[in-house]
């Protein structure tokens, strides 16, 4: 009777460890995977989403409505890269305008009200071994601290001279960026404090909210970093890529980053393409 008695205790008792374990490993199941998932989704590197975007942004500059200007080329050789906006898009047929439709509804990171800014990048078809007489996009990436003040003076002999306020590219893009946003009086703008009165950013008498939030978000993008870590990950995981390998002939690629945001998300997607032009 006892042999018996014990049997049911043992048995009973695995029954007892079993089900604990199983509640235990659901529950990680439950709570964890799903983290997992997401995880996994936040940086999506060539999918769907993304390749859909660099399909658009190619052909955009592939068409007859985009050219690269001296400035852009300067900034190719210079940095390895020149980056895609829409106010470089020809203003016939509405073309600007399509561009600043098309960026902000594909949700390329960083984009402005008017297309520029954007996460999405033109550059040669080799991205890591410089070709003779070109910089590697990869070093610029991985090497240098670019902030969009140096993309800016790339006209200049040194984009990396303007260290203060009084430089002049930086202050004529910080104008330039105050009088599309409707604010026609501002000033140089503050490259290196980190307490800054925006109101002495423009010389209107009229001091509102509005006016120096305006001066406020062109400071800030001034002085915002060329790149985003996302974007820096992305390009770095690239292959360096050999012209040999083309399949079109091409001498450039785009390279976008999209930011997901619609539908409470939050996760980006990258993706890069040839371009013939």
């Amino acid at each position: 009777m006892k042999k018996i008695n014990s049997k049911g205790f043992i048995l009973a008792e695995t029954l007892i460890v079993s089900v604990f374990l199983m509640s235990i490993f659901t529950m990680i199941y439950v709570n964890f995977y799903p983290l997992i998932g997401e995880y996994e989704k936040r940086e999506n590197y060539d999918d769907v989403d993304g390749k859909y975007t660099a399909y658009w942004i190619k052909k955009l500059v592939e068409s007859s409505g985009y050219e690269l200007d001296t400035d852009g080329i300067n900034m190719m050789n210079k940095f390895g890269y020149v980056r895609f906006e829409c106010s470089d898009m020809s203003t016939e047929n509405n073309q600007r305008e399509m561009c600043i439709s098309l960026v902000n509804s594909l949700e390329i990171s960083n984009c402005d009200s008017y297309g520029n800014g954007c996460d999405a990048y033109i550059t040669r078809y080799t991205i890591g071994d410089s070709p003779l007489g070109t910089i590697s996009f990869k070093n610029t990436i991985r090497t240098t601290s670019i902030k969009r003040w140096n993309e800016a003076c790339i006209s200049t002999s040194d984009p990396f001279a303007a260290s203060t306020a009084t430089t002049t590219c930086a202050a004529n893009a910080f104008k330039e960026c105050c009088r599309q946003k409707g604010l026609s009086s501002c000033e140089n703008p503050v490259l290196t404090s980190s307490e800054v009165s925006y109101e002495s950013l423009y010389s209107d008498d009229t001091k509102t909210e509005d006016k120096t939030n305006i001066a406020k978000y062109c400071n800030d993008r001034l002085t915002k970093k060329a790149f985003t870590s996302p974007a820096k990950d992305y390009v770095l995981s690239l292959p360096n890529y050999s012209i040999n390998h083309s399949t079109t002939s091409a001498d450039y690629r785009v390279i976008v980053v999209v930011r997901h945001k619609k539908d409470n998300n939050d996760y980006y997607s990258f993706s890069t393409m040839e371009v013939i032009k």
